[in-house]
């Protein structure tokens, strides 16, 4: 009987082997096999999943970066415009002195 070529249910569910025979122990093996390749899976997945936060923490550490960049640019436009404006009103004619 080879158990590799069988589903899981028929792997699992009705098995009527003498404990300690060849069958048994052939059956066995071939769970833990499954349950190996299934761990292994797991595993992958949890590694690719670790990636995939690296990758998303690092995005957002590089937006941080250009959104402070960007706060910085605006607080300078701000001054500028301030100090355009100052001069702009110290610079006026001022009725009756002129």
């Amino acid at each position: 009987m080879d158990w590799a070529k069988r589903t899981d249910d028929q792997l699992f569910i009705g098995t009527e082997e003498q404990p300690g025979s060849q069958q048994a122990y052939s059956r066995d093996m071939e769970v833990r096999r499954r349950q190996y390749v299934l761990e292994l899976k797991a595993s992958s997945a949890q590694i690719e999943a670790a990636e995939a936060q690296i990758r998303a923490a690092d995005a957002t550490v590089e937006t941080a970066k250009w959104t402070k960049i960007s706060a910085i640019a605006v607080a300078i436009t701000v001054i500028i415009t301030g100090l355009s404006v100052m001069l702009q009103v110290l610079t006026l004619p001022i009725p009756g002195m002129g």
